[in-house]
C-alpha cells in the first residue's frame, strides 16, 4: 500500500440509531476496492464491495432481520421490558490496501416521513436524538401526539413502549388528582412499555382514586402529560389495532354502526355448462364462488389533532379489527372522500372501508365460546346450580 494513495474513509448516517424505513448511508471512499460486510445477530447477513466514491443504502437489507414488538393487551405489570423492534448492526469495510474500518449502530423497525427526515438531515441530527433519547419531551412510541401533550381515550389505552433514559436521573410517574407519584425502574437504553392503564387499576384498588392525567417526569422535570379521556357511550364499538409508523402497535376506536357487503367475482367467472344426458343439452353451474366482505363503519367525530394519527392508520401495513367477529380479523383500510384542512379547527367523522384480508366460500356461523351447546346464563364464576 502507497500512503499517498490510499486513504479509506467512511461515514454512516444516521449514526447511533437508525429507522429502517429511512434511508440508512453507507458512504465510502477508497482508491482500491473495497469490500464491506453487514452482520446481525451474530450472523453476515450481507457483503458488497465497490470502488473510489460510493454511497449505499442498507436499509431495507437489515429490516428483514429485525422482528416486530408483540402486542401487550393483556399485560398486568407497569413496565414491562420489551424484545424486537431493534437489532444490533455492525459493518466492517476494508480495501485492498489494508485498511479497514468498523462502524456499529441500532437499527430500529419504522420510519417517519419524508418531510421530517431531510428537515433533520439539514439540520445534522436524528429523530432518535430529537425524541426518543431526549429525557426532557414525548419521548413514546406513538404518533398520537406531535407535542408533549398526548391525549388518549380509556378505551383505547395500550402500553406506551420507551427507550429508558440514560442519564441517571429517576424516571416517574405522578397523578394529578392525588399528586401519588411511582418510580419507574428499568436498564438505561433498554426498550420498556409504560402501561397506564395498570396505574390506574392500581390506584383505584389501593387509594380509590380513578385518575385519568399523568406527568411523566425525568429528574423532576417534566417530560409529558398523558390524559385518558373518558370513551363515549355507543350501542356498537369496534377497535383497530395497527402498526403506526414508529414500528409499534396502537388501539384506535370505532364508535360508528358497521354494514358489510359481500363482494364477489363476476358470475361468468364462477359458471359453467355441463352436459345433460337426458336432455341432449348443456345446463348452467357454477362453483362455489369465493366472496370479500368490504365493511363500512364511520370513525364518530375525533379532534383536529387526531387526523394524522388516523392517517398514521390508514398507512399502516399491519390492521386488525376487533370487535366484528369472535376472533380478531385481518383487514385493509381506507378511506372514502377524506379530505380536511390544512389547519383543522372542527372534529370530524370519516368514513371507513375496511376490506376483509381473506375470501371466503363457506359461509357458516361463527363458532361461540359456548360451542354449539346451551349458553351460560352467569359468568364462568358462578357454579352449575345458577346455570
Amino acid at each position: 500500500m502507497s500512503a499517498n494513495d490510499e486513504t479509506l474513509r467512511v461515514s454512516l448516517y444516521p449514526t447511533g440509531n437508525a429507522f429502517t424505513r429511512n434511508p440508512v448511508f453507507l458512504t465510502v471512499f477508497s482508491p482500491s476496492m473495497v469490500t464491506y460486510s453487514i452482520r446481525m445477530n451474530n450472523t453476515e447477513i450481507f457483503k458488497g464491495n465497490g470502488t473510489g466514491d460510493f454511497r449505499v443504502n442498507i436499509a431495507e437489507i437489515i429490516e428483514t432481520e429485525i422482528s416486530p414488538v408483540p402486542t401487550l393487551q393483556d399485560n398486568t405489570g407497569i413496565v414491562t421490558e420489551l424484545s424486537g423492534l431493534s437489532a444490533d448492526v455492525v459493518i466492517h469495510v476494508e480495501n485492498e490496501g489494508g485498511e479497514e474500518q468498523d462502524l456499529s449502530f441500532t437499527a430500529w423497525r419504522g420510519g417517519i416521513s419524508r418531510k421530517n427526515f431531510r428537515r433533520l438531515r439539514e439540520k445534522g441530527t436524528d429523530i432518535f436524538s430529537l425524541k426518543f433519547l431526549n429525557p426532557h419531551c414525548n419521548f413514546f412510541f406513538t404518533t398520537r401526539s406531535g407535542d408533549w401533550k398526548i391525549p388518549i381515550r380509556e378505551t383505547e389505552l395500550s402500553p406506551l413502549p420507551f427507550i429508558f433514559p440514560g442519564n441517571g436521573e429517576e424516571v416517574s410517574v405522578t397523578e394529578l388528582t392525588g399528586g401519588n407519584k411511582i418510580t419507574l425502574e428499568g436498564e438505561p437504553g433498554k426498550l420498556y412499555a409504560l402501561n397506564i392503564a395498570a396505574i390506574r387499576r392500581n390506584l383505584f384498588l389501593n387509594n380509590g382514586i380513578l385518575a385519568s392525567c399523568f406527568d411523566v417526569r425525568v429528574g423532576g422535570i417534566i417530560a409529558c402529560r398523558i390524559a385518558v379521556e373518558q370513551s363515549k357511550v355507543s350501542r356498537e364499538r369496534y377497535f383497530l389495532r395497527f402498526l403506526n409508523s414508529y414500528g409499534i402497535y396502537e388501539l384506535f376506536e370505532i364508535l360508528g354502526k358497521a354494514s358489510v357487503e359481500l363482494q364477489s367475482p363476476e358470475d361468468e367467472e364462477s359458471n359453467f355448462r355441463r352436459y345433460d344426458e337426458l336432455t341432449d343439452d348443456y345446463v348452467l353451474e357454477r362453483e362455489r364462488p369465493d366472496t370479500r366482505g368490504v365493511i363500512t363503519v364511520n370513525t364518530g367525530y375525533r379532534r383536529p389533532g387526531e387526523l394524522f394519527f388516523l392517517l398514521d392508520l390508514l398507512a399502516s401495513d399491519d390492521v386488525t379489527l376487533i370487535g366484528y367477529a369472535e376472533e380478531e380479523v385481518k383487514v385493509i383500510p381506507s378511506a372514502e372522500e377524506f379530505s380536511f384542512m390544512v389547519r383543522p379547527e372542527e372534529p370530524r367523522d370519516v368514513t371507513l372501508k375496511l376490506t376483509l384480508a381473506e375470501t371466503e366460500s363457506n359461509r357458516t356461523p361463527d363458532i361461540t365460546d359456548n360451542g354449539f351447546g346451551r349458553p351460560r346464563v352467569h359468568s364462568g364464576q358462578f357454579g352449575r346450580q345458577f346455570n
